[in-house]
């Protein structure tokens, strides 16, 4: 951006409306063209594809090359994380099933006191 808050403010209240945005109760809906149209945000084009030359599309192959290997091999980590996931949730929820035995200080000490003098 390229101006104040306050400057954005007063340019929406002026043109907003009429160049697409949308004012809201919590604030302002502001397409990206808008912004541009008022002047706040540069205007962004990108390189047409008849532009891009053969070194550009040998190594925007190659991007995606590794993107979908990096892709697969993440896929693979991430079933690996949710199966052991579930093995987890499985062994706490067979700890849970399982009575806790509690046994008092006082019962132990006894027991205890009772072994020792045998």
């Amino acid at each position: 951006m390229s101006c104040s808050e306050s400057t954005l403010r007063r340019k929406l209240n002026d043109n907003g409306s009429r160049l697409g945005a949308t004012k809201l109760k919590k604030g302002w809906r502001i397409p990206v063209e808008t912004l541009e149209a008022l002047d706040v945000l540069k205007t962004v084009t990108g390189q047409p594809a008849e532009q891009l030359t053969v070194h550009d599309r040998s190594e925007t192959g190659q991007e995606i090359t590794r993107l979908r290997i990096e892709n697969e091999g993440l896929r693979k980590e991430n079933e690996g994380l949710k199966q052991l996931l579930s093995e987890r949730e499985k062994v706490v929820a067979l700890l849970e099933q399982r009575p806790v035995k509690r046994e008092s200080f006082w019962a132990r000490f006894t027991r205890n006191r009772e072994r020792n003098a045998e």
